[in-house]
Protein backbone atom coordinates (compact mmCIF):
# COMPACT_ATOMS: atom_id res chain seq x y z
CA UNK A 1 0.00 0.00 0.00
CA UNK A 2 2.93 2.41 0.84
CA UNK A 3 4.64 1.44 -2.57
CA UNK A 4 1.00 2.37 -3.91
CA UNK A 5 1.33 6.13 -2.67
CA UNK A 6 4.34 6.22 -3.69
CA UNK A 7 3.84 5.57 -7.10
CA UNK A 8 1.12 7.99 -7.51
CA UNK A 9 2.90 11.09 -5.82
CA UNK A 10 5.72 10.02 -8.48
CA UNK A 11 3.03 10.04 -11.32
CA UNK A 12 1.91 13.54 -9.94
CA UNK A 13 5.33 15.57 -9.51
CA UNK A 14 6.18 14.37 -13.37
CA UNK A 15 2.83 15.59 -14.55
CA UNK A 16 3.20 19.10 -11.95
CA UNK A 17 6.94 19.23 -13.83
CA UNK A 18 5.65 18.39 -17.18
CA UNK A 19 2.74 21.09 -16.65
CA UNK A 20 5.38 23.55 -15.62
CA UNK A 21 7.45 23.63 -18.45
CA UNK A 22 4.48 23.77 -20.82
CA UNK A 23 3.75 26.97 -18.86
CA UNK A 24 6.96 28.47 -18.90
CA UNK A 25 7.20 27.66 -22.92
CA UNK A 26 4.07 29.25 -23.48
CA UNK A 27 4.96 32.19 -21.71
CA UNK A 28 8.56 32.89 -23.29
CA UNK A 29 6.32 32.29 -26.73
CA UNK A 30 4.14 35.25 -25.83
CA UNK A 31 7.19 37.47 -25.39
CA UNK A 32 7.78 36.86 -29.20
CA UNK A 33 4.37 37.08 -30.27
CA UNK A 34 4.31 40.71 -30.40
CA UNK A 35 7.69 41.71 -31.06
CA UNK A 36 6.96 39.59 -34.35
CA UNK A 37 3.82 41.56 -34.97
CA UNK A 38 5.63 45.04 -34.65
CA UNK A 39 8.24 44.03 -37.20
CA UNK A 40 5.64 43.28 -39.52
CA UNK A 41 3.36 46.31 -38.29
CA UNK A 42 6.64 48.17 -38.92
CA UNK A 43 7.51 47.21 -42.66
CA UNK A 44 3.98 47.80 -43.95
CA UNK A 45 4.63 51.52 -42.81
CA UNK A 46 7.76 51.88 -43.99
CA UNK A 47 6.44 51.42 -47.84
CA UNK A 48 5.49 55.05 -47.75
CA UNK A 49 8.37 56.22 -45.22
CA UNK A 50 11.03 54.43 -48.02
CA UNK A 51 9.76 56.47 -50.97
CA UNK A 52 10.62 59.37 -49.07
CA UNK A 53 6.72 60.63 -48.25
CA UNK A 54 6.83 61.74 -44.77
CA UNK A 55 4.08 61.24 -42.22
CA UNK A 56 3.15 65.08 -42.62
CA UNK A 57 2.62 64.65 -46.29
CA UNK A 58 -0.74 62.29 -45.78
CA UNK A 59 -1.64 63.66 -42.29
CA UNK A 60 -1.92 67.38 -42.25
CA UNK A 61 -0.07 68.98 -39.33
CA UNK A 62 -1.78 68.45 -36.01
CA UNK A 63 -4.36 65.55 -37.63
CA UNK A 64 -1.48 62.61 -37.18
CA UNK A 65 -4.25 60.61 -35.67
CA UNK A 66 -6.85 61.34 -37.91
CA UNK A 67 -7.78 59.30 -41.15
CA UNK A 68 -6.49 61.79 -44.41
CA UNK A 69 -9.04 62.15 -46.95
CA UNK A 70 -9.66 59.62 -50.02
CA UNK A 71 -7.82 63.42 -52.15
CA UNK A 72 -4.63 62.85 -50.34
CA UNK A 73 -4.29 59.34 -52.00
CA UNK A 74 -5.75 59.76 -55.03
CA UNK A 75 -3.29 62.77 -55.24
CA UNK A 76 -0.43 59.92 -55.72
CA UNK A 77 -2.24 56.70 -56.56
CA UNK A 78 -4.29 58.34 -59.24
CA UNK A 79 -8.34 58.47 -59.36
CA UNK A 80 -10.59 55.68 -58.86
CA UNK A 81 -10.85 55.22 -62.31
CA UNK A 82 -7.02 55.15 -62.94
CA UNK A 83 -6.87 52.95 -60.32
CA UNK A 84 -9.72 50.80 -61.85
CA UNK A 85 -7.68 50.51 -65.35
CA UNK A 86 -3.93 49.40 -62.83
CA UNK A 87 -6.01 46.86 -61.17
CA UNK A 88 -8.05 45.40 -64.39
CA UNK A 89 -5.92 42.26 -64.29
CA UNK A 90 -6.93 41.12 -60.82
CA UNK A 91 -10.91 40.55 -62.85
CA UNK A 92 -11.37 36.74 -63.07
CA UNK A 93 -15.49 36.65 -64.15
CA UNK A 94 -15.30 33.14 -64.97
CA UNK A 95 -13.99 32.77 -60.88
CA UNK A 96 -16.66 35.19 -60.31
CA UNK A 97 -13.78 38.27 -59.23
CA UNK A 98 -14.80 41.76 -59.63
CA UNK A 99 -11.94 44.08 -60.16
CA UNK A 100 -12.07 45.70 -56.55
CA UNK A 101 -11.43 49.05 -57.52
CA UNK A 102 -14.64 48.28 -60.35
CA UNK A 103 -17.15 46.92 -57.99
CA UNK A 104 -20.62 47.89 -57.26
CA UNK A 105 -20.32 49.15 -53.63
CA UNK A 106 -18.97 52.33 -55.83
CA UNK A 107 -16.40 54.62 -54.98
CA UNK A 108 -15.01 52.79 -51.43
CA UNK A 109 -12.68 54.88 -48.99
CA UNK A 110 -9.60 53.74 -49.92
CA UNK A 111 -8.82 53.05 -46.16
CA UNK A 112 -12.01 50.42 -46.24
CA UNK A 113 -9.19 48.13 -47.36
CA UNK A 114 -5.79 49.88 -47.23
CA UNK A 115 -3.96 50.23 -44.00
CA UNK A 116 -1.08 51.59 -43.12
CA UNK A 117 -0.97 51.37 -39.57
CA UNK A 118 -2.30 47.87 -39.74
CA UNK A 119 -2.77 45.00 -41.97
CA UNK A 120 -5.08 45.64 -44.76
CA UNK A 121 -8.18 44.08 -45.25
CA UNK A 122 -10.47 42.64 -48.96
CA UNK A 123 -13.55 44.49 -47.25
CA UNK A 124 -15.26 42.54 -50.34
CA UNK A 125 -15.04 39.32 -48.04
CA UNK A 126 -17.02 41.21 -45.38
CA UNK A 127 -20.14 39.93 -47.30
CA UNK A 128 -19.00 37.53 -49.92
CA UNK A 129 -18.79 33.68 -49.23
CA UNK A 130 -16.32 31.67 -50.30
CA UNK A 131 -14.08 34.38 -49.23
CA UNK A 132 -12.35 35.94 -52.34
CA UNK A 133 -8.17 35.34 -52.21
CA UNK A 134 -6.51 38.44 -53.47
CA UNK A 135 -3.95 40.18 -52.14
CA UNK A 136 -4.62 43.51 -51.06
CA UNK A 137 -1.31 45.87 -50.21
Amino acid sequence: MNEHKEKNLMKRSLRTSMLTKVMIFLVTISFCVPATFVVAQSIKIDKHKDKGVACTSCHEKGSLNQRPPDTTCTGCHGSYAELAKKTAHLENPKAGIQNPHKSHIGEARCTVCHKNHAPSVLYCNQCHSPKFDMKVP
